[in-house]
């Protein structure tokens, strides 16, 4: 039976980070993915943040099939016919060292995995993890679908998405909870690029990553984005889990809904549906340092709940390597004392912290909380397009003051002071 000193089950963002340090450390490391190619069962809204990638792989936009680099962003309450929107451009972005890029994952993660082969990782494809293999109370290895398909290692890290091994089999944690996800569905448009830099007011090689709130998902908890690639647009929208029971309309049909928006419509009507993809994002599920590892074993990226969510951004793919950075840490220390228990085991923790995954986490932790607000997705996007209506239309007669504006637009939603006052608070305390 093959053994090896690390085997990671997810060849994601998480999972090939973790590999790549691994391997460049001289360890003898198995990835397996139970895709048919890296990237072929991944999926993410579409923004990666440089920095920590930097790090690992310096002037990485150089090699990797990065698409454009986000210049601009912008946040808006969507109405049936209006919007209100917030819009933050910074050209220094489209320089080197960068801020972010836009990345189809089907391109960025093959090239990610080849990083992580060149260095000496090995990476196994259309294989399924189906069991852990365990010895005295500790994990040694992986039970896989494949013939004699029984593999042991000093240690397994599981970064194999949201609804990851250790949660179906209920080993670190407990399997999800509706109120613990949210459903991304997204199109990949193909467009020319003229025709993208056109529609989204963009020059060169910028990039641009739109969010809206409210109409979007028809008042259902949960947003749109549209975020541009070369020549190629990513849209889609987000919805919880929770909501699914209650919705009268499939995602697909929200989505459609909202790419024929009025106001949507115009930005992407040149486009010409190249791919459809859905996928599970954690939310609020990582509360407990003692939910990342257990003899023998350790959860990295969306299987350890890695994400955050706070209304302005999503962060995911950042975190995601840097925990396996974190992971890969943490099996060298454990190596060098021959020792993957628990008691070792736990400095984990204390490296995502230094990395800034479970720093940020905490930080924003009552986050999920107050995005659970169902004023958030209709009450406050429609108020804010009246107001950009009665700020911006001219009427006969004399002129309303804005204390007038918002206290006829608050009543004629039935919202009171006191409610706008904790929506606030309550704002501040999950983003502060």
């Amino acid at each position: 039976m093959n053994k090896f000193e690390a085997i990671i089950i997810g060849a994601g963002p998480a999972g090939l980070t973790a590999a790549l340090v691994l391997a460049r450390a001289g360890k003898e490391v198995l990835v397996l993915e139970r895709g048919e190619y890296p990237g072929s069962k991944n999926m993410f809204g579409g923004v990666l943040y440089s920095k920590g990638l930097h790090e690992l792989i310096p002037d990485f936009w150089d090699k990797a099939p990065i698409e454009r680099p986000v210049t601009r962003w912008v946040i808006s309450a969507l109405d049936k016919d209006a919007s209100f929107s917030m819009e933050y451009k910074n050209v220094g972005y489209a320089k080197a060292p960068y801020n972010a890029f836009t990345v189809l994952r089907s391109k960025f993660d093959c090239w990610y995995a080849q990083q992580a082969e060149e260095a000496g990782a090995t990476l196994l494809t259309d294989t399924v993890v189906e069991d852990f293999i365990w010895e005295q109370g500790r994990v040694v290895g992986v039970k896989t679908g494949r013939d004699e398909g029984e593999l042991l290692a000093d240690v397994v890290i599981c970064a194999d998405g949201v609804n990851s091994l250790v949660a179906r089999k209920g080993v670190i944690r407990k399997d999800l909870l509706p109120e613990d996800a949210s459903l991304g569905v997204k199109e990949i448009l193909a467009m020319p690029a003229e025709s993208i830099n056109r529609a989204f007011a963009l020059t060169g090689n910028e990039g641009a990553a739109y969010t809206f709130v409210g109409a979007a998902t028809q008042g259902i908890p949960g947003g749109g984005f549209i975020y541009t690639n070369r020549e190629k647009v990513s849209i889609g929208i987000v919805i919880k889990l929770s909501s699914l029971s209650k919705m009268s309309k499939r995602p697909e049909d929200l989505l459609e809904d909202f790419k024929r928006h009025p106001l949507i419509w115009p930005l992407i009507k040149e486009g010409e549906n190249r791919e459809y993809l859905a996928h599970l994002i954690p939310e609020g599920i990582q509360n407990s340092s003692k939910s990342l590892y257990k003899d023998g074993l350790l959860a990295a990226g969306d299987a350890a709940g890695f994400t955050l969510s706070t209304g302005i951004r999503v962060e995911g793919v950042n975190l995601a390597i840097m925990s396996g950075i974190a992971a890969a840490e943490t099996v060298m220390h454990c190596g060098e004392k021959k020792d993957f228990s628990e008691k070792e085991l736990s400095i984990y923790p204390l490296l995502l912290r230094k990395y800034g995954v479970l720093a940020d986490i905490e930080k924003f932790r009552h986050a999920p909380h107050f995005l659970k607000n169902p004023r958030l997705y209709q009450t406050y996007p429609e108020l804010a397009c009246q107001l950009g209506e009665s700020l911006f239309s001219v009427e006969p007669g004399p002129k309303k003051g804005l204390s007038e504006i918002v206290k006829e637009a608050r009543q004629g939603k039935q919202l009171s002071r006191f409610d706008i006052i904790k929506d606030i608070y309550a704002g501040w305390r999950g983003l502060a």
